[in-house]
């Protein structure tokens, strides 16, 4: 049986104990006040979140029809969370696979680089123009972040194109909710120094907020697992001859510079979304050289628009607003499973190869020196209340899109020059959506209808049709059911239009019955049943490249338990994945990397009114990885992680938290699938990490 080291032991036992002997006693009345309130709330009122992410109105989880998933900032405080990476780990129906370059992964059975999930800060998307992936790395922080509400399955009728495997939306707090300044100082393993600030006010007629972070790592160092080629590539065919990091180093240093600003008076505003992220490539593929890859990131959002309520006595609600996004990308890696080819005399090279020679092997991607890719979004929406029990929503959305493809050469120095292919037709293109949703409250608000559809006209692939049915009924009040229908689509990516221009959307039919029961006063469950069949899939072809064949299905089960019993609060979900599959000319194949059982807890403790020991704990049965056409399983694990925190630090002002986080306290070796490349076999994952967190509030 596992036990804690005894260095954690022993920190963790001293925290406690100055908790209660110095921090307790100095604890003002109106801050124990405050906590009792918080113990006193029942579950229902701990569990009474509004969400405005399903319908694009304030409604709660309860009457919502979809089945959504909402971590609050309680959450993220107690629990030690740090960035969106960490969040999506413990949600119901999402497979994460962290390859230390970019977070790989899906909800219910779309597996790949999330590019099947649509990705919102406030509403906004912020899925990368060139290949419609999310890109989460360390620039998605969670300092400013009131809630982030998880969609599981279909958002098309909402969002549009590529919220096939569900939405996920980062709300952050409004200047009111800041009313005024916080800066966090965090340090922990392998280097890692973070600085994250945030501000907001209102005065007058004016709303003002704004957010900063700063991330730096040297990030763990996994020359022993990469120099392991029977671990980490068995069958690559470069395991002989290439330079192996226990050699010859690695490096894997990372920062990341996210900004938001938001200004507004009178329901006129201005804003941004703006992130550089920088890394080398992790572990995601097998490389000749670990010393010197990298990748640069850059995505600019800037928005406008006028907000009014209350329009027709009351009755109507009026939304207008301008987007326009602007990318740019670059970076360079030696991956390659075959020998060394030097690309000007094709010479090949199988051993004794230099460094020298490596470096003429290095590719180099980049549109930097372009004038970037850009999108135009304009959109009009309205909220008319026919009565109190029904609401019509309606929307009209333009977009226009030129995005930049990004040159690629071993020959061309660091910033290869972009050709007219990299500017192609294919890669301009417009489109008009227009959407309405009808909600209708029935039999004295027992009985919840909703009704939505959107039409999408696009330049290039013409027309889609995407409805949406929601039928949500509550016979008590400590009983709901809910059934569900959407149809969806993934549009196809600049990459993807780049190998075969005629490639057609993916859609996606997924039906849904989901069920609440409160159990008492301290329980309640949640647990739905869903089924995905996605025709059109686009893959690659060994004739085409990439084309539209074959079909997808999935179905499966998830479940949540919420609690709360005095200081204790939290819960344990459960996702099981019965069925993953793509049938493609009658032969059905496994969707690999998804494992059959899922389950996440997360117990959150109030130690002392000020103090909290938060738990989480993260088990994944055994998964099939396919590599280089075999089939290799990936262990099981359970990991744990600790946190404990201290709002209010007496002997520092009543302004001042503490945070020590311990992820993975007992040490445990686990690795996670590939789920797209097929150079690299798994990833192994970060052995235990303390880490310190300072937080000032002004």
């Amino acid at each position: 049986m596992l036990k804690l080291d005894r260095v954690v032991k022993c920190l963790y036992l001293w925290l406690i104990l100055v908790t209660n002997v110095i921090a307790e006693p100095q604890i003002s009345q109106s801050t124990q006040q405050e906590l009792q309130q918080l113990i006193g709330l029942s579950l229902e009122e701990l569990l009474n979140v509004e969400i405005t992410s399903v319908n694009k109105i304030p409604e709660t989880r309860e009457h919502a029809a979809a089945t959504v998933y909402v971590l609050t900032e309680d959450h993220i405080r107690k629990l030690g969370w740090r960035n969106l990476t960490e969040v999506l780990s413990i949600v119901p129906g999402v497979d994460t696979s962290d390859n230390h370059f970019f977070l790989q992964g899906g909800q219910r059975g779309f597996m790949g680089p999330f590019s099947q999930s649509l990705l919102l800060i406030n509403g906004r998307e912020m899925n990368n123009l060139i290949a419609g992936e999310t890109f989460i790395a360390n620039q998605f922080r969670t300092h400013n972040v009131k809630q982030i509400e998880v969609i599981a399955g279909p958002a098309s009728a909402q969002y549009g194109a590529n919220a096939v495997g569900g939405v996920i939306n980062i709300i952050t707090k409004t200047p009111a909710e800041m009313n005024g300044a916080s800066v966090a100082i965090s340090y922990g393993a392998f280097n890692t120094q973070v600085v994250d600030a945030s501000f907001g006010k209102e005065f007058a007629d004016w709303k003002i907020s704004g957010a900063l972070a700063y991330y730096r790592s040297d990030e763990e160092d996994f020359s022993n697992f990469l120099s392991n080629t029977q671990e980490a590539s068995p069958a690559a065919e470069n395991n002989a001859y290439r330079h192996l990091p226990n050699q010859y180093g690695y490096h894997n240093d990372s920062t990341a510079l996210p900004a938001s600003f938001y200004i507004e008076k009178r329901g006129l505003y201005l804003g941004s979304e703006y992130y550089q992220n920088r890394s080398g490539r992790g572990t995601a593929s097998m490389q000749w050289d670990y010393n010197d890859s990298e990748d640069f990131r850059q995505l600019w959002m800037k928005y406008a628009g006028y907000r009014t309520t209350g329009l027709l006595n009351g009755k109507l609600d009026l939304w207008l607003e301008y987007r326009h996004y602007w990318e740019r990308f670059w970076g360079n890696h030696t991956e390659n499973t075959g020998p060394l080819e030097d690309p000007v005399t094709q010479a090949t090279i199988t051993e004794g190869a230099t460094l020298a020679e490596v470096a003429k092997f290095r590719g180099f991607y980049s549109n930097k020196d372009s004038r970037g890719s850009r999108k135009q979004t304009a959109l009009m929406e309205s909220v008319y209340r026919l009565s109190a029990e029904q609401t019509l929503v309606t929307g009209l959305n333009y977009e226009y899109s030129d995005v930049v493809s990004a040159a690629w050469s071993r020959t061309a120095s660091e910033h290869p020059p972009l050709s007219e292919d990299n500017y192609r037709p294919e890669f301009r293109n417009n489109k008009w959506e227009g959407y309405v949703q009808y909600d209708h409250h029935l039999w004295d608000n027992t009985l919840f209808l909703t009704l939505g559809s959107r039409l999408v006209s696009h330049q290039r692939y013409g027309n889609e049709w995407l409805p949406r049915f929601g039928l949500v009924y509550q016979p008590s009040k400590e009983t709901t059911f809910k059934l569900l229908y959407g149809k969806s689509f993934r549009e196809p990516s600049v990459f993807e239009l780049a190998s075969n221009s005629a490639i057609r959307p993916m859609k996606a039919d997924t039906y849904e019955l989901g069920w609440h029961q409160y159990l008492g006063s301290h329980f309640k469950n949640e647990a739905v049943l869903f089924f995905n069949k996605a025709p059109d899939l686009i893959v690659s072809d060994n004739v085409t490249a990439i084309a539209n064949r074959g079909q997808l299905r999935s179905r499966g089960l998830e479940d949540i338990l919420h609690f709360q019993y005095a200081d204790w609060n939290g819960f344990l979900n459960y996702t099981y994945m019965d069925l993953a599959e793509t049938e493609d000319n009658g032969i059905t194949t496994p969707i690999y990397d998804i494992p059959t059982h899922k389950a996440n807890l997360a117990v959150m403790y109030a130690l002392s009114p000020p103090t909290s020991l938060g738990l989480v704990g993260r088990y994944r049965s055994r998964v099939d990885t396919s590599y280089q056409n075999q089939v290799y399983p990936i262990d099981s694990y359970l990991v744990w992680d600790l946190t404990w925190r201290i709002n209010k630090v007496p002997w520092l002002g009543k302004g001042v938290g503490l945070s020590v986080i311990t992820k993975n306290v007992f040490d445990q070796t686990y690795y996670h699938p590939e789920p797209r490349d097929n150079n690299a076999l798994k990833h192994p994952q970060e052995g235990r990490s303390i880490w310190l967190q300072l937080e000032l509030t002004f």
